[in-house]
């Protein structure tokens, strides 16, 4: 009976929980850029690099053909050891306002603090250095500034490259990730951000120095987003296509899980209580759905509440993506996500409980 009774508070907490991401998502309007005559804000755009001597090329080519003008480019060289920092000023002819900074400190995190320090612009707009932006990337973020005039603006990500089973499944599982966080943003408890296409001011940044917990080697993105939240500053989700960043996946199983645990590590420094309501309740169901399985062995009367926990998750995830599906241009929506049922619950609770006994030495 106590089993019974778990499994139904789970299944009811992980369906309030979908019930939010689902309604927050409905709630976002679609941002359409317009034509008005209003003031350029400056920007600037912040970019830490190590090692990309191969994306570099395709970064700084989508940023020298952007819409927007009004901006100025910082690249912090984390002590590249390819030829990244050779190639970078022959890559910058076309580009009016640039630097290049070799980095004093080390990280992601310290690059990205030492280029925010040099920034001239009063909006920062963050991205990585293997992602590929729309060409109005920057037009939009500007527009829905000066529009919204928020502290933080959480902006989409997708992954490139959809060739292969592996990444399909890498998509989806990401962009469940991306989607729940605008969900959450929507509904008023925003939860998730991502640095690569991230845009905040830099006073908002500038006054959560002491909350960024520079002893983790990243996650100033979410730490900098519960700062901004604690403040009550304004935080929204842009919902346009032309605010995208094309990102690429992992190229194997074991850098996706590496990325995840770096991801999940920094969880036990978090302090918002909707951050942490949403990873128990993943964390719980995910459990759940093993333990019922695994005891299916044992007592066969337990396989039929298995599936009915299996079937309900499944059900209410494709039911949650098929809403998001055409935003992010996803396909066959409903096999990719039984496939990545079948699998998320062992993937959950191994990078859940690795990530407590692995912690990270360096940023890659």
């Amino acid at each position: 009976m106590w089993l019974i009774i778990s499994a139904a508070i789970i299944s009811v907490s992980y369906f309030i929980l979908i019930f939010i991401f689902e309604s927050g998502w409905k709630r976002i309007p679609n941002f359409e850029l317009q034509k008005f005559n209003t003031e350029p804000i400056f920007i600037s755009v912040i970019i830490a690099c190590k090692n990309e001597y191969n994306n570099l090329p395709h970064l700084i080519s989508s940023l020298s053909h952007q819409s927007y003008n009004n901006f100025e480019l910082i690249i912090i060289d984390d002590h590249s050891t390819d030829k990244s920092r050779e190639i970078l000023p022959v890559l910058f002819k076309d580009m009016k306002y640039f630097q290049i900074i070799n980095a004093i400190g080390f990280g992601k995190k310290n690059a990205i603090k030492e280029g925010i320090t040099l920034a001239k612009g009063e909006f920062i707009v963050t991205c990585d250095a293997d992602c590929i932006p729309n060409l109005r990337w920057l037009e939009t973020i500007a527009q829905f500034q000066t529009i919204f005039n928020c502290d933080l603006i959480i902006c989409p990500i997708k992954y490139s490259k959809n060739e292969s089973l592996f990444q399909r499944l890498q998509n989806l599982e990401f962009t469940s990730l991306v989607a729940s966080g605008a969900g959450a943003s929507g509904f008023g408890m925003p939860i998730l951000c991502n640095a690569a296409n991230l845009a905040f001011k830099k006073n908002a940044w500038l006054n959560s120095q002491v909350s960024l917990h520079e002893e983790e080697l990243s996650g100033d993105d979410i730490f900098l987003l519960e700062s901004v939240k604690r403040n009550n500053g304004k935080i929204r989700f842009l919902k346009s296509e032309t605010a995208f960043v094309l990102t690429k996946p992992s190229e194997n199983i074991k850098y996706l899980i590496k990325q995840r645990r770096r991801w999940a590590g920094k969880s036990t420094t978090y302090t918002d209580w909707q951050l942490i309501y949403t990873a128990c309740n993943v964390l719980a169901i995910s459990i759940l759905i093993l333990f019922l399985f695994g005891i299916s062995f044992v007592n066969n009367k337990y396989i039929v509440i298995f599936i009915e926990v299996f079937l309900f998750k499944y059900l209410l995830d494709g039911h949650f993506l098929r809403k998001v599906r055409p935003f992010f241009h996803l396909e066959n929506v409903w096999f990719y996500s039984l496939l990545l049922s079948c699998i998320y619950p062992i993937y959950i609770v191994f990078i859940a409980l690795s990530s407590f006994l692995i912690k990270p030495r360096k940023w890659n």
